[in-house]
């Protein structure tokens, strides 16, 4: 058996302190090899892009567990044709996470509402960032991003991606817990609740398991999600 997390900034190892994720804590504790996709400034089509291509190539099978933890509905990634060579381009945030993978000879990019302005008045500003990319952010988020098509293609992409895993028979949950993210994905959830979804729940903002921004966990919230998938798991006979 393997567990595979796909997730964003929340499911990776982010912010000080935090060197084991529950995804991996999940896993050592059913002895179990891990698969770890989540990513910083991560999105739901990244998410669906790297657990379907395992699926495909049979690197995951219907012995086997994916966890997805839903972001915003409009992060989107793309692909770029100028590969960064300079490492305080590919890696930024806490814990200096990759945010661009060298892919067909440039970079798959990603994209979230107002990253265009980190990249043009911080520290990659003077680090002579991207200009065309930058700008492409901006153009994308000011001319070319409606929340409630985002909504809708989200919507459409997670019936075709859920129900191939179940037609692979691959046991998949959903995290979508409150307080904490948006919610995991709580405030969206009436977009993908009509197709028995299984969703992991409950409280993850509580103060003591987040970090100061309140968006991430501190390792003590990575152990309390970690050993919550697994009980719930264990309600739903999954494990």
């Amino acid at each position: 058996m393997k567990i595979a997390v796909a997730g964003c900034s929340v499911s990776d190892y982010t912010g000080e302190g935090v060197e084991r994720v529950y995804g991996e804590i999940l896993a050592e504790s059913l002895n179990v090899e891990y698969i770890h996709e989540g990513a910083g400034i991560g999105s739901n089509y990244r998410m669906w892009r790297k657990i379907t291509n395992l699926v495909m190539d049979d690197t995951i099978t219907s012995d086997d567990l994916v966890i997805i933890q839903y972001t915003q509905t409009s992060r989107q990634e793309f692909w770029h044709s100028k590969y960064e060579e300079r490492d305080e381009m590919r890696y930024m945030g806490c814990n200096n996470q990759l945010v661009r993978e060298a892919a067909y000879g440039g970079d798959i990019i990603r994209w979230k509402p107002d990253i265009w302005k980190s990249l043009k008045g911080s520290i990659f500003a003077g680090n002579g960032a991207d200009v065309v990319q930058t700008k492409f952010f901006q153009l994308k988020e000011e001319h070319f991003t409606s929340p409630d098509f985002d909504d809708e293609r989200f919507k459409y992409n997670h019936y075709l991606f859920h129900n191939a895993m179940m037609q692979k028979r691959i046991k998949v949950v959903y995290v979508v817990g409150s307080g904490l993210m948006n919610g995991y994905g709580g405030v969206f959830k009436h977009l993908f609740d009509k197709n028995g979804e299984i969703h992991i729940t409950g409280d993850f903002g509580i103060e003591k398991y987040v970090l100061d921004d309140k968006a991430h966990f501190n390792q003590l919230g990575h152990e309390y999600l970690a050993k919550t998938i697994e009980k719930q798991l264990k309600e739903n006979k999954l494990i």
